[in-house]
């Protein structure tokens, strides 16, 4: 399927020389809107995968303004084109982080690689957010505890398993916990990150933490020290007791 392109143009000559270009070049101009208002319920209804955007254009709103909107909805691949430029108008623009600005008359070629690069830009980053949600889903439903700790104790990452395992049952609750405080005979974490500093690793000990349910679970823990983050796995054991 062709990528979608809407164009914000409010002069008519440049917006139909924008939408041959564009089709020549194998993508899809899904639309053309003159305004911002217009430009902001298009790129609602129509989802597209870049906007060229003139930096001026009628109505109340410009396009600088117009692309925060819709950039705050949606990923959207952004390129500017405009007739006049200024430090002001640039400084603001910037902040929208396009992937390119084009002063009138643009060069054509160099209008097609920006467009080929902001599409690529934007697939690459779709396929990174699919990735990464991906991974989470593994993460937080594999049957074993997972984290990631400073050498401190201090928690940067676990996993769903492991966060139902300790006594806040939630992520959040745990990510900036010390690793230390999640368990019931303070020695026996000492010893063991002891060991994991002087080893660099530790497989299979055995200790006892607290869950939410204020009871004692033997765990086994495996961990390994790599670029001074402690990378670990957590696998239940059994309840000890409940007090």
């Amino acid at each position: 399927m062709a990528k979608k392109v809407l164009i914000v143009e409010d002069e008519g000559i440049t917006s139909l020389e924008l939408e041959s270009k564009i089709r020549k070049w194998g993508y899809d101009p899904v639309g053309v809107a003159v305004s911002g208002e217009e430009a902001l319920v298009m790129a609602r209804d129509l989802k597209p995968d870049l906007m060229i955007m003139d930096i001026r254009l009628q109505g109340e709103e410009d396009g600088v303004e117009v692309a925060e909107k819709i950039l705050k909805e949606m990923k959207i691949s952004l390129i500017y084109i405009t007739a006049h430029s200024s430090d002001l108008m640039m400084d603001r623009a910037h902040k929208t982080s396009p992937h390119a600005y084009f002063i009138k008359p643009f060069n054509d070629s160099e209008l097609k690689f920006s467009v080929e690069m902001a599409l690529y830009k934007h697939e690459m980053g779709k396929k990174l957010k699919e990735s990464k949600n991906k991974y989470k889903t593994l993460m937080d439903n594999l049957m074993v505890g997972v984290f990631i700790t400073e050498l401190n104790g201090d928690i940067l990452m676990v996993n769903q398993y492991m966060a139902d395992m300790s006594s806040e049952s939630s992520i959040e609750g745990v990510i900036g916990r010390n690793f230390r405080s999640m368990f019931v005979h303070s020695h026996e974490i000492e010893k063991l990150m002891e060991k994991l500093e002087k080893e660099d690793k530790i497989i299979n000990e055995i200790l006892t933490l607290v869950n939410g349910n204020n009871q004692k679970i033997e765990i086994e823990v495996s961990a390994k020290i790599n670029e001074n983050l402690v990378y670990g796995v957590v696998t239940s054991k059994k309840e000890v007791f409940s007090p």
